[in-house]
C-alpha cells in the first residue's frame, strides 16, 4: 500500500507540474497577443480611396460583442459589423466594389441567407460583387449566386462538393455498458429526445422523424433560395444535387452543368476587372458616417445557457448575471430608446432561462428578438419575453420540453475495485447519487419535478405568444421547428435577418434617424483562459480518477442534476 501511495504521489505531482506548464504557457500566449494587439492598433490607418473591399469568409464573424481583459483584439469584426460595413461601402463614393473569397467559408446556413439580403441591397448601388474560390460547399455555392460574377479556377484540382444532406448521430450506449455506465435520461415530451443517444443503440421513431422534416424542408428552402438568385430552375439544381453529380467533382463539372459562366485564375480576374487597389473590409471605416442621437441597442445571448454559479463557465455561454448586466447597460441608457435581443443558443439550465426571462419581461424599454442560427428549449424560453420575435427561415426554434441526465457509476466502480458504502437520512436523501440504482420511486420523483417546469414553460408560452394551452402542447413536446413552420403555428411573429428586427424596431419607435451600438458581454480574463486551456467534457470523464473529495465538484452541475431546457442535439 506504500508503495502504491508513493506512485500515487508522484503521478500526482507529475500531473500538477503538466498543468502548471500549461497555465503558465496560456498566460505567455495572453501577454504576447496582448502586446500584439496593441502593437497592431497603435499603427496608422491608411485612407482608403477608389478601391475594392476583400471579404475573406475563412475569418470567424461570430455574433456576440464580447470583451475581454486587455481588448485582446487584433481586428477582427463580427457578423453585425461586417454587415454594417457593407452598409457603409454601398453609399461610400470611394469603394468601387466588393470580392467575395469563398474558401473555407466559416458563415452558418442563417448567417449566408442574412448576409445574401445584404449583399442584394449593396448591388442596387449597380456596384460589382466578384466572387472567387477554389473549394465549393454548399453555403459558399448559394452565396455565389447573389454574385455579379463567379469565379473558379480552370482545372480538376478545383473542389465542388454539393450535398443534399447527411447527419451522423453517435449513440454510445453499448460503450457505457461495456465501460459501467448507467445514464438516466428523463424527460417531459415525446419528441424531447436531448441524451437519448446515452440511453439507446440506435435513433428513435420520434427523433428520426422530427430531423428528418428538418432537414428535408432545409433542403427544399436551400434550393429554392438558389434558384431564384441565380436564376436556376428548381428542379434542376435539386436533380443536379440529388443525383451527386455535384459531389467529388471539379469547376469544370460545375461549367458543364451551366452552374458558373466565368473559369479563370485570381490574378487574371483582377487584371481583367482592373481591380488594382483591393482592401479587407475589417480595415473600412466610412468616416462620413454621423452617429445619430437616438440609438438602438444590440445584445447578444449566445451560447448554451448555464447557471451563474458554475465554477466553469464556457466563454461562450448565457448565464443570468451577464446577459442581465448588459441589459441593464441599455436600459439606463438615456440615448438607447430600444434594444435587440440576438438569441443563439439551444437552452441549458431551466433556473437561469427563467430569471433571464422574468428580467426581459419586466423591461421598460421595448425589446425586440433577433433569433440566429437556433433558438430552442431554453433559447426560446427567454425569446417569448420580447414584444416581437423574427426568425430566418432557416432558423431552428421550439424544442418546447424538459430533460433531466443522470449519469450512474456504480458498474464502473465495481469493475475499478471501489465500493461505496452510504449512509443516509430521508427518503430522497440520495436522488442524485453517482453510485445508487436509479429505482422507479426517484425516477417519479424527478419526472413529476420536470412535468411542473414543462407546464410552466407550455403557460409562459401560450400567455406571451397568445396560443391557447391545448395548442401549445401539440407543438411542445420538445419537437423543432423551422423559421416559416414557427410562423405558421405563431411561435415567432416575422421572417427577417438582425437587420429586419432592428428596422421594424426602430419603424416602432417611429425614428426617422438613430445610429446602433453593440453591448458587449464583459467576460474575465480566468474564463477565457480556461476556454483555451482545457475541455470541459475531458474534465468530466477525468472525474473516474479523481479523489472523492472532488467527485462533489459536479454534483452542482445543472445539466445532471435539475431539470433543463435542452434543444435535442441538431448540429
Amino acid at each position: 500500500m506504500k508503495i502504491l501511495r508513493f506512485i500515487s504521489k508522484i503521478v500526482k505531482f507529475i500531473l500538477r507540474e503538466i498543468c502548471s506548464f500549461a497555465i503558465k504557457l496560456g498566460l505567455i500566449f495572453v501577454i504576447l497577443l496582448f502586446v500584439l494587439t496593441i502593437f497592431l492598433k497603435s499603427q496608422k490607418k491608411e485612407i482608403i480611396k477608389s478601391a475594392y473591399l476583400k471579404i475573406d469568409l475563412s475569418k470567424e464573424y461570430t455574433d456576440p460583442a464580447t470583451v475581454i481583459p486587455f481588448n485582446l483584439d487584433a481586428g477582427d469584426i463580427n457578423f453585425y459589423t461586417l454587415m454594417t460595413k457593407i452598409n457603409m461601402a454601398k453609399v461610400d463614393k470611394e469603394i468601387k466594389g466588393l470580392v467575395l473569397f469563398l474558401d473555407g467559408n466559416s458563415l452558418s446556413r442563417t448567417k449566408v441567407t442574412e448576409l445574401i439580403e445584404v449583399l442584394k441591397d449593396f448591388k442596387t448601388s449597380n456596384k460589382p460583387i466578384y466572387s472567387y474560390a477554389t473549394m465549393l460547399n454548399n453555403n459558399s455555392l448559394l452565396l455565389s449566386s447573389i454574385s455579379t460574377e463567379f469565379y473558379m479556377p480552370p482545372s480538376a484540382t478545383t473542389t465542388v462538393n454539393i450535398t443534399g444532406y447527411y447527419k451522423s448521430l453517435p449513440y454510445y450506449k453499448e460503450l457505457a455498458d461495456k465501460i459501467g455506465v448507467d445514464f438516466n435520461v428523463i424527460h417531459v415530451g415525446d419528441f424531447k429526445t436531448f441524451g437519448e443517444n446515452y440511453v439507446r443503440k440506435e435513433i428513435s421513431n420520434e427523433n428520426r422523424a422530427d430531423l428528418t422534416r428538418i432537414l428535408d424542408k432545409s433542403f427544399d428552402i436551400y434550393t429554392d433560395e438558389y434558384s431564384t438568385n441565380a436564376n436556376v430552375s428548381e428542379t434542376r439544381i435539386r436533380n443536379l444535387i440529388i443525383t451527386g453529380e455535384l459531389m467529388g467533382v471539379s469547376s469544370l463539372a460545375l461549367k458543364d452543368s451551366h452552374l458558373i459562366k466565368n473559369l479563370d485564375y485570381w490574378e487574371n480576374v483582377k487584371k481583367d476587372k482592373k481591380i488594382d487597389k483591393i482592401y479587407d473590409i475589417t480595415e473600412y471605416h466610412n468616416l462620413n458616417m454621423v452617429q445619430q442621437k437616438d440609438k438602438i441597442a444590440v445584445v447578444y445571448a449566445v451560447g448554451d445557457i448555464e447557471s451563474s454559479l458554475s465554477k466553469e463557465p464556457k466563454f461562450l455561454s448565457i448565464t443570468s448575471s451577464k446577459l442581465i448586466e448588459a441589459l441593464k447597460k441599455a436600459e439606463k441608457a438615456s440615448d438607447v430608446k430600444g434594444i435587440v435581443l440576438r438569441v443563439n443558443s439551444p437552452g441549458g439550465s431551466a433556473l437561469e432561462s427563467n430569471i433571464i426571462y422574468n428580467y426581459i419581461k419586466n423591461m421598460k424599454k421595448p425589446v425586440y428578438v433577433s433569433i440566429g442560427d437556433v433558438s430552442a428549449s431554453g433559447g426560446y424560453y427567454i425569446s417569448v419575453a420580447g414584444k416581437k420575435i423574427f426568425a430566418n427561415s432557416a432558423s431552428i426554434t421550439g424544442s418546447i420540453g424538459v430533460v433531466s441526465l443522470i449519469p450512474n457509476f456504480e458498474k464502473l466502480s465495481k469493475k475499478i475495485g471501489v465500493n461505496f458504502n452510504e449512509l443516509s437520512l430521508g427518503k430522497y436523501a440520495d436522488l442524485y447519487s453517482l453510485t445508487t440504482e436509479m429505482d422507479e420511486s426517484r425516477r417519479q420523483r424527478i419526472y413529476d419535478t420536470s412535468l411542473k417546469v414543462y407546464d410552466e414553460f407550455k403557460r409562459i408560452v401560450s400567455e406571451n405568444r397568445n396560443i391557447p394551452i391545448e395548442k401549445v402542447e401539440n407543438i411542445a413536446q420538445g419537437k423543432i421547428w423551422l423559421g416559416e413552420e414557427a410562423k405558421e403555428i405563431g411561435l415567432i411573429d416575422e421572417i427577417g435577418s438582425l437587420n429586419d428586427t432592428i428596422f421594424t424596431l426602430a419603424k416602432d419607435l417611429k425614428l426617422e434617424k438613430y445610429s446602433i451600438v453593440e453591448v458587449p458581454i464583459q467576460k474575465s480574463l480566468s474564463s477565457y483562459v480556461r476556454t483555451m486551456l482545457f475541455s470541459t467534457r475531458l474534465q468530466f470523464l477525468s472525474v473516474l480518477f479523481m479523489e472523492d473529495k472532488k467527485l462533489e465538484k459536479i454534483v452542482d452541475k445543472e445539466l445532471f442534476f435539475k431539470p433543463t431546457l435542452y434543444l435535442s442535439y441538431f448540429n
